[in-house]
């Protein structure tokens, strides 16, 4: 290992190691720590990259600019990781009601839908979809594990947990290593970052989700209702998602168990098997927007948080207008920077 990098990042899940892929595409080196075996949002998580959001059938924030070719990215970064772990797939997003129905028909004629999704009324042996659904395009899937373990496989990795007090941020070294900036993807465990605990506020969300199995035929498709529908292998179905905002408790709850299969069995008209209930821990801002940029007080020391669940989608092209800031100067926009806590 060189006692020379020129980025140190801290945080291995989707956003650090997208910015590590950047920044490697780019020139500069970098050396990424992270435990594996911590919990992590992006080990459990679905991995689901989808443009309509929420009940109201919204087209998510910058969604033509973080949709364009989300395909492509994935496929050139599994070239560069030599590994298979993004799938382009159609959602369906079930109506599930008159009233839904309404909302979607008061909107279904603005020019922002075009491209993203139109009605289908369409019958799904065992999903239950009695006022139609929404076939919704340019989303996909990250199976999260492949993509970590390629990374871990081909990146600079250090696999420890990160010890902030060995951070000295005045002569830019950590343990024996010296480099020229650090970045912080920590999610929610940011929280408990000294650097960071007084100036910025990141929401830890906790999920938790199921693992089912059921006779229900997969035809490539996710679905979408009072709870997403992702098909795993042969009979096995993941089954999401709660919220719980301000909880990082690990342990799965009974009451959020009883809260998906009810919302499940709204879905669903088929038998199933509860097999599995995980949790993940999403780090969210106050305003729902991702937090980048530098420190306020302490140069070439930055962040990259505040995804939430939408690390997949964002990321992306995040990382891009990070390292340009990073590397060039370049302003981020106001309502991702840091600057505005």
């Amino acid at each position: 290992m060189s006692d020379k990098v020129d980025f140190l990042i801290v945080g291995g899940g989707i956003s650090g190691r997208l910015l590590q892929l950047e920044l490697e595409q780019r020139g500069p080196s970098s050396l990424l720590y992270d435990n594996a075996k911590r919990n992590s949002s992006t080990i459990v998580a679905a991995g689901l990259a989808n443009p309509l959001v929420g009940k109201f059938f919204t087209i998510g924030w910058r969604a033509k600019e973080f949709f364009a070719d989300l395909n492509g990215y994935y496929s050139e970064i599994e070239n560069r990781l030599q590994s298979s772990f993004f799938r382009s797939c159609a959602m369906n997003r079930i109506i599930s009601s008159a009233g839904e129905q309404n909302i979607w028909l008061s909107k279904a004629h603005q020019s922002k839908y075009v491209g993203f999704c139109h009605f289908v009324d369409k019958a799904i042996d065992g999903i239950r979809s009695p006022f139609g659904m929404l076939e919704v395009y340019k989303g996909g899937e990250l199976n999260t594990v492949k993509f970590l373990s390629a990374c871990a496989n081909k990146l600079p990795t250090v696999e420890e947990t990160f010890k902030i007090g060995e951070l000295n941020t005045s002569a830019k070294t950590y343990k024996d290593i010296h480099y020229d900036k650090i970045v912080f993807c920590e999610g929610y465990e940011v929280s408990d970052n000294p650097l960071f605990r007084d100036v910025i506020e990141v929401v830890p969300t906790k999920g938790e989700l199921l693992e089912i199995e059921t006779d229900l035929q997969p035809n490539g498709d996710i679905y979408l209702g009072g709870v997403f529908m992702q098909h795993l292998y042969d009979k096995r179905w993941r089954v999401g998602s709660t919220y719980q905002v301000n909880d990082r408790t690990l342990n799965p709850t009974k009451m959020m168990r009883e809260d998906l299969t009810v919302k499940l069995e709204r879905t669903l008209n088929l038998p199933y098997q509860v097999v599995n209930h995980v949790v993940g821990i999403r780090p969210a801002s106050l305003d729902r927007k991702p937090i980048l940029g530098e420190h306020p007080n302490i140069k070439d020391v930055f962040i990259v948080n505040g995804m939430g669940s939408k690390a997949v989608s964002l990321a992306p092209l995040l990382s891009k207008e990070m390292c340009d800031f990073m590397l060039n100067d370049a302003p981020l926009q106001s309502e991702i920077s840091i600057n505005r806590f």
